[in-house]
């Protein structure tokens, strides 16, 4: 009595045969996955650093003199106040340390508890600490 057919132990043989010849390919795929792979030496890596670094700085500033770099520097100094009484999300999320979850609770405390009356109203806010509030009061108004 046998417990297959011939046709079924036909089909066993191959499905095993597949089997194996596909696992046999993934050994091989993967034995050969590091050929081309060579590890960087610390000099080469140092070397693409730096060119990376005069890459990213002659990039910055894109040709400029130091007259001008002087100029730009100026113009960034000079920061747009920002009303925080009236203002809205977008314009508070231009704020140092502030992002669009503080803007959005500054917001909410200025419709729940009406305007700022002082700078210091800000602490109130989560999110809002003594450092922040100083990096904030030269960029805002009441």
């Amino acid at each position: 009595m046998t417990l297959f057919t011939k046709r079924e132990k036909h089909v066993i043989l191959f499905l095993v045969c597949t089997l194996m010849l596909g696992y046999g390919v993934k050994l091989y795929q993967g034995s050969h996955l590091y050929d081309d792979f060579k590890p960087m030496a610390s000099i080469e890596k140092e070397s693409f650093e730096k060119k990376a670094r005069l890459a990213y700085d002659t990039s910055k500033r894109k040709g400029l003199n130091s007259s001008e770099l002087s100029t730009e520097n100026d113009s960034k100094l000079q920061t747009e106040i920002i009303n925080i009484n009236t203002a809205k999300k977008q314009n508070l999320v231009k704020l140092p340390k502030i992002g669009t979850v503080t803007a959005e609770r500054i917001i909410r405390f200025r419709d729940d508890y009406g305007p700022f009356k002082s700078f210091d109203d800000l602490l109130k806010v989560k999110g809002i600490g003594p450092k922040t509030l100083e990096k904030l009061k030269p960029q805002i108004t009441l």
